[in-house]
């Protein structure tokens, strides 16, 4: 038995921009390394995009249909990046499209496994956050360990941040302190709303604020500011966990009706002062829950708020003196973390490996994640 396998991971957040794929070299056992081989984004096709976004409202016809849909997309995803690089793939994890998170009870993950296991000819481990769900936790979040596993250092504790669709911290202890707990949690938006606002602003023509010009260009409203950052959700003690329930499209529906911007000025200003509170909720989450019990060297970022400059302007001025840094400088794709994190996952699942962390989530207990999918 070789020592290592393929592994292909599949994700797709809750900013639902495309497909993200990272085929990786692992090492059998307990993941303490990984080689990422290659990886690629996959956009969805924008009536399908649009039917996701509406999938909380589907019927059981419609999640059906996206479920198979989803499905396909994954394996015809996985399986065009590893024909391009010449690699037969052993296993794939696929975090699937979220269509519902309701903390601490339920949520669902579309996208069928058993399509993308008849189109790679491997087994597929999906469903990751159920299984945690029933031993009493959140279901999220799941990369914490996989923090752990790829970003400790020896003698320093690291924040990692993701800044995805929502934000989401681990606090990793050093190295040699393997006794301690890592903390993580939600902390608040973070790209979700900047994409509903450009592509509000834009009729659809733009899905993001690119590089951040609209929030650069505007200014804060502090006002407005205050009362968003005065949510009582954000102050919700962890573990907590956080999805479009909370900062979807209804959320920025009821924000453009009582301020609906009049001019160009108006809307970069509400982008200002949304990338600010993307930045303060994750400073603020930092303060409030981390800084007392696990004080960090560092904060390594990852997700699409990392390729968003007036974000990481915004957040490092929040963090001060706390160096701010991206993931590519630590060695992890700032892009592809979380689709290298389902490969870990999957790894670790047919490995025998538990892998929720019951201080992260508040689950009883570990257990391992996943359901395992062979034809």
């Amino acid at each position: 038995m070789t020592t290592e396998r393929i592994v292909a991971g599949l994700m797709s957040g809750t900013s639902m921009d495309g497909i993200d794929v990272a085929i990786c070299r692992i090492p059998r056992g307990e993941p303490r390394s990984v080689a990422l081989l290659g990886a690629r984004t996959v956009p969805w096709p924008e009536p399908l995009a649009e039917r996701l976004r509406r999938a909380h409202l589907a019927d059981a016809a419609e999640l059906a249909r996206l479920d198979r849909l989803v499905g396909e997309a994954f394996a015809e995803a996985a399986a065009g990046l590893a024909d391009e690089l010449g690699v037969t793939v052993d296993l794939a994890g696929s975090h699937g499209q979220t269509v519902y998170h309701e903390h601490r009870a339920t949520t669902l993950q579309i996208g069928e496994a058993a399509f993308i296991a008849a189109r790679l000819l491997c087994p597929v481990v999906s469903d990751f956050r159920r299984n945690d769900i029933a031993v009493g936790g959140c279901g999220a979040p799941l990369v914490p360990i996989v923090d752990r596993w790829l970003l400790a250092r020896p003698r320093e504790a690291v924040l990692a941040v993701n800044i995805g669709g929502i934000s989401n911290l681990s606090a990793v202890p050093p190295r040699e302190e393997t006794r301690a707990p890592v903390m993580g949690f939600d902390c608040g938006p973070g790209n979700m709303i900047l994409d509903e606002l450009a592509r509000r602003r834009t009729g659809g023509a733009m899905d993001c604020d690119r590089d951040g010009r609209f929030a650069a260009a505007g200014r804060v409203d502090p006002d407005l500011l205050a009362r968003l950052l005065a949510d009582p959700i954000l102050s919700q003690p962890p573990p907590r966990s956080f999805g479009r329930e909370q900062y979807g499209a209804t959320f920025v529906d009821r924000l453009l009706a009582e301020r609906q911007p009049a001019t160009d000025a108006d809307w970069c200003d509400l982008f200002a002062t949304l990338t600010e509170l993307t930045a303060r909720a994750i400073a603020d989450s930092y303060a409030r829950w981390v800084a007392q019990c696990c004080p960090v060297a560092e904060v390594v970022i990852a997700g699409g708020g990392a390729r968003n400059p007036e974000v990481m302007r915004r957040l490092a001025a929040a963090m001060a003196p706390i160096p701010v840094v991206t993931s590519d400088s630590r060695g992890l794709s700032a892009d592809f973390k979380e689709a290298v994190a389902f490969a870990l996952l999957a790894s670790a699942r047919v490995d025998g490996i538990p892998a929720n962390l019951p201080e992260v989530t508040g689950a009883r207990r570990r257990v391992l994640l996943g359901k395992l999918t062979e034809l």
